[in-house]
This record gives structure tokens, sequence and C-alpha cells, in this order.
């Protein structure tokens, strides 16, 4: 029977197949819309409550471990902003209102909702700071959801030290965490193929008239300082001059990295392996050493953290320039 569709049964059995490939087709199209996955592309309000210290150490609410804590809630609302949400400015005197006590909110989530009903918020981020060590501190948010009333998750990181810095990286964790656990309006294209992400870094560059050996020392102090490890040092200029035995003018790359940084980078695809480790590179033109670095491209979904790691780049070249 095989060998018969060489004959007229072969283009008869195919003419057969093809109307019903478009019959199936058709029946796909004439499909309601609304029986298709729609993916929720519109941006969710968060109305973020300013946090509470519970500071159990033998010094407790210290000026400094309260400015770190009323920083939290604008470090946060920016790295979320940046993500695309919606945030919901908060009055301190309605939160004020709505908390009975310490840790009122946190353990009646029905009422952080009905403060978030009256900003108008979808979400209610109530966040709370512990440290029970000079060492380190754990901060929560309890993720309400104002419709039900409900307490959706309780997410926490710990920040290890007393530094404004730590701070700052344990709430970008956070903010990470309530992208992964929110409807997000800028997933709506992530079933689309993944390829492979281009970047266009920009370049900082300072110039000064310091010795250029002044200019090294400064930066390597400020690399350790930033608390990135040097991980290469390449005088390029001197082993020129040395090969070809005559003047070359100075040139050295700094290679240096963070490996917490590193990671996230790399992970979220928000930098190329080649930005990892960072490079700084020092040169002498003329009278001026000329200090140049890659900074990281913006990255709306995670614009707070390209921010951090640009700020101590930026930092670290201007102190070899200072």
């Amino acid at each position: 029977m095989l060998t018969a569709r060489t004959g007229w049964i072969w283009p008869f059995y195919s003419l057969v197949s093809a109307l019903q490939y478009l019959l199936l087709i058709a029946c796909v199209l004439s499909t309601p819309a609304q029986a298709l996955p729609t993916s929720n592309t519109e941006a969710k309000s968060l109305a973020i409550l300013a946090f509470e210290l519970h500071d159990l150490t033998l010094l407790p609410a210290t000026p400094a471990e309260l400015e770190r804590t009323q920083a939290a809630q604008g470090i946060l609302a920016k790295a979320l902003q940046t993500a695309g949400y919606r945030i919901i400015q908060v009055d301190p005197i309605l939160q004020n209102q709505a908390n009975q006590g310490v840790g009122y909110l946190v353990a009646h989530p029905e009422k952080a909702a009905a403060l978030g009903k009256t900003l108008q918020a979808d979400y209610v981020l109530v966040g709370r700071i512990q440290k029970p060590s000079f060492l380190f501190a754990y901060l929560f948010i309890q993720v309400i959801e104002v419709n039900t009333g409900q307490q959706l998750a309780e997410l926490s990181v710990e920040a290890k030290g007393q530094t404004l810095e730590a701070s700052h990286r344990a709430l970008l964790q956070l903010a990470s965490s309530v992208q992964a656990l929110l409807p997000y309006p800028k997933q709506s294209l992530a079933h689309t193929p993944t390829v492979t992400p281009s970047f266009n870094a920009p370049i900082y560059q300072k110039t000064t008239q310091k010795a250029f050996t002044a200019v090294i020392d400064d930066l390597v102090f400020a690399i350790s300082q930033h608390n990135f490890r040097l991980t290469e040092q390449a005088n390029i200029g001197r082993a020129i001059a040395e090969r070809e035995e005559k003047d070359f003018p100075q040139l050295t790359v700094l290679h240096f990295c963070n490996l917490t940084y590193a990671q996230a980078l790399l992970e979220k695809q928000l930098a190329s392996s080649l930005q990892m480790p960072c490079r700084i590179s020092v040169r002498q033109v003329g009278d001026q050493v000329v200090i140049e670095t890659l900074l990281l491209a913006d990255n709306a979904v995670q614009q707070a953290l390209i921010d951090e790691i640009n700020q101590i780049l930026q930092a670290i070249v201007d102190t070899g320039a200072a």
C-alpha cells in the first residue's frame, strides 16, 4: 500500500491532510480571546510604611541607627519605583494613627490593609529592623494584600555590619524578593525567547596632575576601602618600555572585584562578564594622568543596584584624581 502513494492516491491524501490542518488552525484562531491566558501589565501600587527599629543591643537606638532606619523606607521605595511599581506616599500621621504601638501593624495585617485601602494602594509593605547584635541586623518586610487583608509573605535578609551601605545592600535584596513575589509590570515579555543581552558601557573619566605612582596608590587604597579585592595590576606601559628599551608613556590597568556584586550582576544578566572584574585604566598623557573606568549600563529593573555600583566606581576614580 505504501507504493500506491507514488500514484494518484498520494496527491489526494496530501490534499485531505492540508485541509485538516487548515481547519485546525481556523478552530484555534476562532477561540474566544478570554480563553487565552493574559499577562497583567498594569503597574501595581505599593504603600511602603516607615520601618520600625527593634534594637536589642546594650546601646539601643543610637543616632546613627535611627538614621539608617529612617533611610530604609526611601531606599526601598526608590528601588521598587525604578523597577516599575507605582509608589504611594505614606503620610506619617496616618501611619501613626493606624499603629497603636510598637509591632501592632506587624501583628495585625488587617489594620495595615485598612491603611492601604485609605491610601488606595494594592499592597502594603510593613517593614521592621531587628538588631540583636552590634555585628548584624535582620530586615523584615511583611507584604499585605489590601483587597483580602491577608499577609502574602514575610521577607527577610541579614545585614552584616552597622554601616548604611550594608543596610542599602540588604534593602536591594528585599526589593528583588518583592519583585519575585508580586505581579510585575515589566515582565510581560518574560515568555519571549532568551537572547544574549547586549551592553553599552559608559566611560567615567577624570584627569589629575598628581604623580602617576601616587594615583595608583590612592586607587588601590580606595578599592580596598570599598570592600573590593584587587585581582591584578597590569603595568603595561612599563612592560612595553622595558621590551623596546625606550621611553613609553606609563599605562597601568587595575582589575578588582566584589564577589557579592559580581554574582548579583551576572545572575540577573545586568552586566557582561567582561565587566567582572571591574577595571580602571591609568595612563600618562603629557603632564596629566587620565583615569578611566567602565560604568554599568542603566537597567530599569535593577537600577538601584546599578546606581550603587556605579557610585562606588566613580568614588574610587575620584579618590585617585583628588
